[in-house]
């Protein structure tokens, strides 16, 4: 099974190719942000994000994809709109993002942390009033329209995304929804809470919780092996204000102990708190990074395990910024990679994994610019779910 972190500098995309090669995109970013802050398009400028990964897909033997994860509705996930974005062949929608690459690897299936709204909840996890967003449902609407099937995540369950029979043989594959929309999953009692409404004063009604603090998370096992992906949970509650606005602490606690992780929020300053590192406790973390600010010091010591005389984790980074790396230089000579797509391979038992950062400055790249130590999976049977 491998797990490709792709580097665009615009946003989060993840392919993940099961073993019978069902294929799952996690989320494609097409961010609009400007250049003097945000990193150009990788491998260049002459495509844009959407159509990178299409041809990073296509590259890998990915002709169609059978799931679309979309962990919430920001431009560095799902696609930005601007002046200059294409549109469609009916102009019901703009290309940008996933709908780029449905263009061209068309997508079976999507689960969309919105395909609820407005019947559950809709004052708390309405999608944003913005053009991005606006687009993101227009182009939904028409791909349900064409009869692909748009579901929302049945969060708890590990029956929502499924292999198909040709993985028999191969040790057994589950991914569950650990969290949306403020949904999160009781290990321990086998049960949904809803953790915006805990510990919420009726002073804090009228507190809208952020769209990040809405993102899907998940925990894959395949054998032995686990992962875990939380788009852009985050930790914030506003100066401790408002505690309940804290979702990526309940997620991580539910989630428990994995073997490589993706830093939520891009190790902003707002995410990857002490319960984020300290209930995960990866071997390996994969941050989406291209920013001015990604990532921040403090996240990034707590995902390196970065104190005297702790054991340094792995933490793969997809891209930085020359200020960036000032501003974190205390502990950028600690980490695995600064710039490439990062590359998970499984073995076909599951139970050893490899990591690689593959260059992300060329179009029809495969050169292997680092290759990490071999690792062993180390999770005990009591932190399987």
């Amino acid at each position: 099974m491998d797990i490709h972190h792709i580097d665009t500098a615009r946003g989060n995309a993840t392919l993940i190719v099961a073993p019978d090669g069902t294929s799952i995109l996690v989320d494609c970013g097409a961010s609009a942000e400007s250049f003097e802050t945000s990193s150009p398009t990788r491998p260049n400028t002459t495509k844009r994000a959407g159509q990178w990964v299409a041809e990073y897909l296509k590259a890998n033997g990915v002709s169609t994809l059978d799931y679309c994860v979309a962990t919430h509705v920001h431009p560095d996930h799902v696609g930005d709109v601007t002046a200059d974005s294409p549109w469609n062949a009916d102009r019901s929608y703009r290309l940008t993002g996933i709908s780029d690459v449905d263009a061209v690897v068309p997508i079976r299936r999507f689960v969309d942390r919105c395909a609820a709204f407005p019947r559950v909840a809709p004052s708390e996890y309405a999608p944003p009033d913005m053009p991005f967003a606006k687009n993101w449902r227009a182009f939904l609407a028409s791909k349900q329209r064409e009869g692909r099937v748009i579901e929302a995540p049945a969060v708890g369950l590990d029956e929502q995304i499924r292999l198909g029979q040709s993985a028999a043989g191969f040790p057994a594959f589950s991914l569950r929804f650990i969290g949306a929309n403020g949904y999160v999953w009781d290990r321990d009692h086998n049960r949904v809470r809803y953790v915006f409404a805990e510990g919420r004063s009726d002073q804090d009604r009228g507190v809208r919780p952020d769209e990040n603090a809405l993102s899907m998370a998940f925990r894959l096992e395949y054998g032995n092996f686990s992962y875990y992906s939380g788009g852009d949970l985050i930790c914030d509650t506003r100066g401790g204000k408002y505690p309940w606005l804290d979702t990526e602490t309940p997620v991580a606690r539910a989630t428990g102990k994995v073997d490589v992780a993706v830093a939520n929020h891009h190790a902003y300053f707002d995410a990857c708190g002490e319960g984020f590192t300290r209930n995960l406790d990866a071997q390996a973390y994969v941050a989406f990074s291209w920013d001015v600010g990604h990532p921040d010091p403090a996240p990034l010591q707590r995902l390196l395990n970065g104190w005297p005389g702790e054991k340094i984790k792995d933490v793969f980074l997809t891209g930085t910024q020359p200020c960036a790396e000032l501003v974190s230089r205390r502990f950028m000579k600690l980490v695995k990679s600064k710039q490439g797509h990062v590359v998970v391979r499984v073995d076909k038992n599951g139970d050893k994994f490899r990591i690689f950062v593959i260059d992300s400055g060329y179009a029809t790249s495969n050169i292997i610019s680092y290759r990490s130590d071999y690792f062993r999976v180390n999770i005990s049977a009591s932190d399987r779910i």
